[in-house]
């Protein structure tokens, strides 16, 4: 499998999944951002949206749940596109 370069691409922590969106065969996920203000309590500040195939959402899943951190070998020859 080729390495992505990630150079240049923003890193952003993002606190919770507010949920999944069903579109098609494809799912939607949002994420939340959300910084601190002045009386302890935090404010949402973005939402994140990624959109990937049924498929690729668990491979997504499976590869963050193992322990090692290693992509499933079913990721080894998967195609990578990019949104216009």
């Amino acid at each position: 499998m080729s390495e992505i370069d990630t150079f240049g691409v923003q890193e952003v922590f993002v606190e919770a999944l507010a949920r999944v969106e069903r579109i098609g065969p494809n799912r939607r996920l949002v994420f939340v951002i959300s910084a601190p203000n002045g009386d302890g309590t935090r404010d949402q500040q973005a939402v994140l949206k990624v959109t990937m195939s049924a498929e690729a959402s668990l491979q997504a899943a499976l590869a963050m749940l193992n322990e090692a951190g290693e992509m499933p070998a079913a990721l080894e020859n998967a195609s990578t596109g990019w949104a216009n």
